[in-house]
């Protein structure tokens, strides 16, 4: 299972993130997960819902240290008949490409 999760900032007085980013991600890897920060959002591959969950919430646990409002956004990509992986669907588009 795929989780996204994307936080935005309001209130900094600032209109980059990049700081707040980083916390949320450095929280993450010390909860055991292993992010992978996008442009947009950062992945986490997780087991079920209920480690999803955890990842939700420490993200958003994290968030809120450092603004006086955020948008957590969230979006959980599950299929149930084979393994996914975030670097195995960015393979499959890269393979896809290839072949034109």
């Amino acid at each position: 299972m795929l989780v996204e999760i994307s936080v935005y900032f309001l209130g900094t007085g600032s209109t980059s993130f990049s700081e707040e980013v980083a916390e949320v991600v450095r929280a993450l890897e010390e909860r055991g997960f292993d992010p992978q920060v996008g442009p947009m959002g950062t992945v986490v591959e997780v087991e079920d819902i209920e480690e999803a969950l955890e990842a939700i919430r420490t993200a958003h646990d994290e968030a809120v240290k450092h603004a006086d409002r955020i948008i957590l956004t969230v979006r959980i990509d599950e299929r149930l008949d084979r393994e996914v992986t975030a670097e195995g669907k960015v393979e499959s588009v890269r393979r896809r490409l290839q072949e034109e």
